[in-house]
């Protein structure tokens, strides 16, 4: 496996590292979340390939993305009622059929409408959707498009307009699926993209994780003394200071890539990394159920051990769904042939990664 593909799996890594710290460390959760979100999308976009195939485009993205939402959706709605619905037909509590079908309804509509109605075990399923359907909306504009630099750059800048105009009037409105911050995740995938085409992307010179670092240390330092207060959260639409948020969430995306080139070959840190970028997916899903789960136990009380443990149990479940074709189908959205599986296989077993996907 390349190079370049490693040292994405670590900037992966430190991407979800970032995700499960963000729920986890309240004291820099804020700052954390000026960047981890766009910093996926910006990820996904440097790995974008145009597809002039929409169909097939569409078709693959559907088992990789809502394949697995859906699993993790439906298993994770089950956990929840369950001791209900057991508890309940143990004590003979059994609800009458109109007030069953008044109780359900509710529960299913909100599920299936998700984006930011879906919160705590389902706070970042919004992801998911908001990712397939840039993914999807990004294809047919670049195909179309994409040779006319300048019509591009216009059209972003548009998309962006957009979704400040959606911060600014429409911020009360819960779309579908999260399907609004399309418009403010779509620059941040375009701006991956172009990324991927610069030699600078891959260059280790220290000089732009300087730039990066200064520029974040002083966006923090105006903040706690509130000169400017700056949030960004892309799930709430709540996009902060007009361009100062792009700057600042490019800021911290170098610092991670610039990190992810120092790092991926170091040893077991390094792997450590990559190994953690291979599961990202299934991290991004599992997290928040098993950290709001176990910080009920007092050693994991400490928000760093939390931080590890969640990484830890997230990291385990994966290795277990990878093991078993139709769990991978279910909860990976893959559906290879056996011959594919061993392949990947190898490459795990070789400390590489299995699971990056070129869009």
């Amino acid at each position: 496996m390349s190079q370049r593909i490693e040292w994405i799996d670590c900037w992966k890594g430190l991407a979800i590292i970032t995700v499960v710290v963000g729920h986890i460390v309240n004291p820099v959760s804020k700052y954390i979340f000026w960047f981890h979100m766009p910093l996926f999308f910006f990820i996904s976009g440097y790995l974008y390939s145009k597809k002039t195939d929409y169909s097939a485009f569409f078709q693959k993205k559907c088992f990789y993305l809502l394949v697995p939402y859906f699993s993790f959706l439906f298993l994770f709605t089950l956990l929840q009622y369950l001791p209900l619905i057991i508890d309940s037909w143990q004590q003979k509590k059994i609800l009458p059929i109109d007030k069953l079908i008044g109780f359900i309804i509710p529960v299913i509509w909100k599920q299936v409408y998700g984006g930011a109605n879906l919160v705590l075990w389902f706070g970042v399923f919004w992801f998911v959707t908001c990712l397939f359907f840039t993914q999807q909306l990004y294809n047919l504009i670049y195909v179309k498009f994409g040779s006319n630099n300048w019509l591009m750059i216009k059209i972003m800048l548009g998309s962006y307009c957009l979704a400040m105009i959606n911060y600014f009037y429409l911020k009360n409105v819960v779309f579908p699926w999260n399907i609004n911050v399309v418009a403010m995740a779509l620059p941040f995938y375009w701006l991956g993209h172009m990324a991927a085409k610069s030699f600078l992307i891959n260059s280790k010179t220290l000089i732009f994780l300087i730039i990066g670092i200064i520029i974040f240390l002083t966006a923090m330092l105006l903040d706690i003394v509130s000169l400017m207060p700056l949030n960004f959260n892309m799930k709430s639409t709540n996009y902060g200071v007009l361009i100062v948020n792009v700057i600042i969430a490019l800021s911290g995306i170098i610092i991670t890539q610039k990190l992810a080139l120092l790092l991926y070959n170091k040893p077991y840190i390094g792997t450590v990394l990559r190994e953690l970028g291979s599961a990202s997916m299934i991290i991004m899903y599992l997290h928040q159920p098993i950290q709001i789960t176990i910080k009920s136990y007092p050693i994991f009380a400490v928000q760093g051990i939390s931080v590890i443990g969640t990484l830890i149990i997230s990291y385990i479940i994966y290795k277990i769904i990878f093991n078993y074709s139709i769990m991978r189908q279910l909860f990976l959205g893959d559906f290879s042939t056996p011959n594919a599986k061993l392949s990947r296989t190898n490459a795990s077993q070789s400390g590489l990664t299995q699971g990056i996907r070129k869009n």
